[in-house]
């Protein structure tokens, strides 16, 4: 008889397996369900160390079997129950000889139970295995499931496990010399009562933790990182669990971290948490030596710009939180952040240093060349005449000035003639400009029918300097001029 139901038809139940029993042919055997198939007549433990075998292969599953463990392929399932005679870890077992299990443990009555925080698994091939913190008095009903299966071959554990050495805070095991890497069985760990609650960015409240404890004889920069991705490092100061205070925290895994600039003589705590029973592997160091990054922007600075700079620790997850940088001629500025602007005044190469500090203490320096060369032509003059005549040749004068710095070798101008609203190239000439001095860059335009017929043309001049070269004002390489008017020749006044 399923287990759907049960309660309605009891008494009925009881009459067909008696007219059954009565009819039932010589040699065929009835399946008959485990007697702990269901929570009501859950297989009561009352002693441990607890170990049973069963063929739990005629399971069924109830409606209101709890399915907080696993949503889908759970198969028949029977139950255990066990009242803690004291507070501390247990732990349970289901191996099935010839299936997967799932197995939980839960609290409350039937009907309305609830689960255990972390006392799932779910074995697809090996035993499942939980291990919980239980508390005196507390009864705990522990569902053992065949993995999309009714069941099969069973055997099921249950007994007292042994703390981690380091669960508790005042069990904290001592790191005495760095670096150091230490591993904690979470499986078999806890939380104490009033271990605190770390406040964001850290992960909050977790169900599983161990402690460490590590007093520097020397005022030094610590690094502690857990490697599991489910668990977290946090990192105290102070003398029991009601005054700790809390310096940092960080994920677990291999991204993140905890700095801090750790004092001599201070005894710090670290406590690695966890939500799932795995081993992880604590590692408490002395960060190594920075090697800052020094950038600057642009590449080749002039004295009409402010140039950028951007600081960096060098250490992807490790800002810069203090420090100055000089900028090489005789300005030093504290570093607020991780940029800085400056203004240089006069050309030459200078030697700009980054001096960065970090919240753990360390320091480190950075020095980079900067050239400062202002190259800097301009347009001083366009000379277009004001008025021609269609097959009339006049001349246009570019006029480029240099500023008093370098000979500006190659230097080219270019010659346009609007058309519309495009511009038409005229022609380009290339000529070297001297130091602080006006170069007359001359073009001859004979004017068009064309030109004639709109009445009037403008010119547009561009000038730039050679390839590699940088402009430090490109604005005023450009110049449009006023439209000269422009009337048709004589032969084309005969013909109008």
């Amino acid at each position: 008889m399923p287990k759907t139901r049960r309660r309605r038809f009891a008494v009925l139940a009881a009459v067909v397996a008696a007219v059954t029993a009565t009819v039932a042919l010589p040699g065929v055997a009835a399946a008959v369900s485990p007697a702990n198939d269901d929570v009501t007549a859950a297989t009561a433990v009352t002693a441990l160390p607890y170990a049973t075998q069963a063929d739990t292969s005629e399971a069924t599953r109830a409606d209101d079997d709890p399915y907080w463990c696993q949503t889908y392929d759970i198969g028949g399932t029977v139950w255990f129950r066990y009242t803690a005679t004291e507070d501390g870890l247990l732990r349970a077992t289901a191996t099935g000889a010839d299936h997967g299990t799932i197995l939980s443990a839960n609290t409350g009555v039937p009907g309305d139970l609830a689960g255990v925080t972390d006392a799932c698994d779910v074995a697809t091939v090996t035993g499942s295995e939980i291990t919980f913190r239980a508390r005196a008095g507390t009864t705990y009903h522990l569902m053992v499931a065949g993995y999309g299966v009714p069941g099969g071959d069973l055997a099921f554990t249950l007994d007292r496990a042994a703390p981690a050495p380091n669960d508790a805070f005042a069990d904290a095991e001592e790191i005495t010399a760095l670096p150091a890497t230490v591993v904690g069985d979470l499986s078999i760990a806890g939380t104490e009562y009033d271990e605190p609650e770390p406040a964001f960015p850290c992960r909050g409240p977790a169900s599983r933790s161990v402690w460490y404890r590590h007093t520097p004889a020397a005022a030094t920069p610590l690094s502690a990182r857990a490697d599991h991705y489910d668990s977290s490092v946090e990192v105290y100061t102070g003398g029991a669990l009601p005054d700790l205070r809390l310096v940092g925290c960080a994920d677990g895994g291999f991204s993140d971290r905890v700095l801090l600039a750790a004092t001599a003589g201070e005894t710090y705590w670290f406590r690695v948490t966890a939500s799932v029973a795995a081993e992880v592997a604590l590692t408490v160091e002395v960060p190594p030596a920075l090697n800052p990054r020094l950038g600057v922007w642009p590449e080749d600075p002039t004295i009409h710009e402010l140039t950028q700079f951007s600081v960096g620790s060098g250490e992807w997850d490790t800002p810069v939180v203090g420090g100055e940088l000089d900028f090489g001629d005789g300005t030093v500025e504290p570093l607020d952040g991780e940029s800085a602007s400056h203004h240089y005044t006069a050309d030459g190469t200078y030697q700009a240093t980054a001096t960065v500090r970090t919240a753990d203490g360390r320091t480190g320096t950075r020095t980079t060349t900067v050239e400062v060369v202002t190259h800097d032509v301009s347009v001083a003059k366009f000379a277009v005449p004001a008025k021609g005549r269609a097959g009339e040749t006049k001349t246009i004068t570019v006029h480029v000035a240099n500023a008093p710095r370098y000979r500006e070798q190659g230097v080219t101008a270019t010659l346009l003639k609007s058309e519309g609203s495009t511009w038409q190239e005229v022609g380009s000439l290339t000529l070297d400009v001297p130091k602080d001095r006006t170069v007359k860059f001359p073009f001859a335009y004979t004017f068009t029918s064309a030109d004639a017929v709109t009445g009037k043309v403008a010119f547009r001049t561009v000038v730039r300097l050679r390839d590699g070269v940088r402009d430090a004002r490109p604005m005023d390489n450009e110049l449009i001029s006023a439209a000269a008017t422009v009337t048709p020749s004589a032969a084309d006044l005969r013909f109008a």
